[in-house]
């Protein structure tokens, strides 16, 4: 592996736990591993007429048009890229944000985008760097070296394309667990669910069919899972009604939970794909629009923010905890600047005498939240504020590298967006917090 591009600041007197961080999957991943009678609904990467590389979900093009997630490959995109990246905000014919193609980490940040205050040939070594440090992207011996040098001790590394699988196969739910199943084979023969107890790949879990839930869960804690990753928002609505979902909360999923709860695995959800873009019919909106065509509005409330108050909300307010006491949950690339709200507005629900439908709470929302919720907050969202709102405990860092929203330099994040609070409390977000979640050595 090749030296890592070096850090802008100071480094921290501990090594950090991330809650957010990615992990580049091969794109031949689905066809070398999904069962063979499945073949026809595989997920894979084909080269079209004109050479470009398609995304294909049982050889139809993916809504999203996405595709892997990786460094500039050429001297064109580096010389792009480096004149793109010096402005906050891109210039029309720049990449944005849900393009797919060609990414650099930290392009699309403000305050933290390391392009900045740096000319036009220092953000291309800086590009040139990231260029070749990208095999280590998804490499496990090598990752585990460039955590050492960006003073990363573990981090939840989540993928690209298997969040997108209950968005792409919507109507097909025997192609949501075929090609799942496959992802998970691929992370046990290749990786590891815990590699050396530092790279935690969470086991990727539909709620689409609950006994074909509980069989894969089944098979991927025996393999060793110790994080189950879901679906954020509402589930799949199964088979029935697959335009439709469910609470994640809802009693059909309990034999899911039950398994969770007495095995003691972590669940964590991320930003990904979901079908939220279809409220949009309700305000003026296309509701076949997906992330990359979202308008101003649909982007507000359908992307991050909707389906992560709803996985909240729902796990609450359904007792989900009251019947399953050692779940913990974490969220991640979801923000936090709507927290404070939704727990204001559940713990109001809660003083009015609000019943749950399934079940009866014992304790305020916010209380429950602080002891099984964890989240990581965008790299730049104010979070003092939150911390001021709902406490230090359910807070944990995420850098979302080596994605173009996510930070180039993770150990830089301290120092720039927590200054002002105690050291102690710092500690905790960026190291202690996710240590007790996922249960590791003090």
């Amino acid at each position: 592996m090749t030296q890592a591009a070096a850090p802008e600041g100071a480094a921290l007197p501990y090594r950090i736990n991330d809650a957010d961080n990615h992990f580049i999957e091969p794109e031949d991943l689905f066809v070398r591993y999904i069962d063979p009678k499945w073949r026809e609904k595989v997920v894979e990467f084909v080269t079209d007429a004109d050479g470009n590389r398609v995304e294909l979900y049982a050889c139809k093009p993916s809504k999203l048009a996405a595709s892997l997630e990786s460094a500039p490959r050429t001297e064109a995109e580096l010389d792009t890229l480096a004149r793109s990246t010096s402005v906050a905000k891109a210039e029309e014919g720049a990449p944005r944000p849900g393009d797919g193609g060609a990414r650099a980490p930290g392009m699309f940040l403000n305050r933290l985008n390391p392009y900045r205050k740096r000319n036009l040939a220092e953000r291309r070594a800086l590009l040139q760097e990231f260029k070749r440090q990208e095999s280590a992207w998804g490499d496990r011996d090598g990752r585990l070296a460039l955590m050492d040098e960006q003073g990363i001790h573990a981090a939840l590394m989540f993928p690209g394309h298997v969040l997108g699988l209950e968005f792409e196969f919507q109507d097909d739910v025997d192609a949501i667990y075929a090609n799942a199943r496959a992802y998970n084979r691929w992370i046990q023969q290749e990786v590891g669910y815990a590699a050396e107890d530092r790279l935690f790949l969470p086991a990727y879990l539909s709620l689409a069919d609950p006994e074909l839930a509980v069989k894969e869960l089944e098979r991927v804690l025996k393999d060793g899972a110790r994080v189950i990753l879901l679906m954020a928002g509402h589930a799949h609505g199964g088979r029935a009604n697959p335009r439709g979902g469910r609470s994640i909360a809802d009693p059909i999923y309990d034999p899911v939970w039950a398994r969770i709860d007495e095995s003691g695995a972590r669940v964590a959800t991320h930003l990904g794909a979901t079908d939220y873009g279809k409220y949009g019919a309700d305000l003026s909106e296309n509701p076949e629009h997906t992330l990359r065509d979202f308008g101003g509005l649909q982007w507000a409330l359908f992307w991050g923010d909707r389906p992560a108050m709803d996985t909240v909300a729902s796990a609450i307010m359904h007792n989900l905890f009251g019947r399953f006491p050692n779940l913990r949950i974490c969220l991640s690339e979801q923000g936090c600047v709507w927290l404070p709200y939704i727990l204001r507005k559940l713990d109001h629900a809660f003083m009015l005498g609000r019943e749950s439908r399934f079940g009866r709470l014992e304790r305020r929302p916010r209380e429950i939240f602080r002891e099984h919720f964890v989240v990581a907050p965008f790299p730049e969202e104010n979070v003092p504020r939150v911390v001021a709102e709902v406490g230090i405990e359910p807070i944990v860092f995420g850098s979302d590298f080596p994605h173009a929203e996510g930070l180039a330099f993770p150990a830089d994040y301290a120092a720039a967006q927590l200054a002002g609070l105690p050291d102690d409390q710092v500690k905790s977000i960026m190291r202690d917090n996710l240590a007790r979640f996922l249960e590791l050595p003090a």
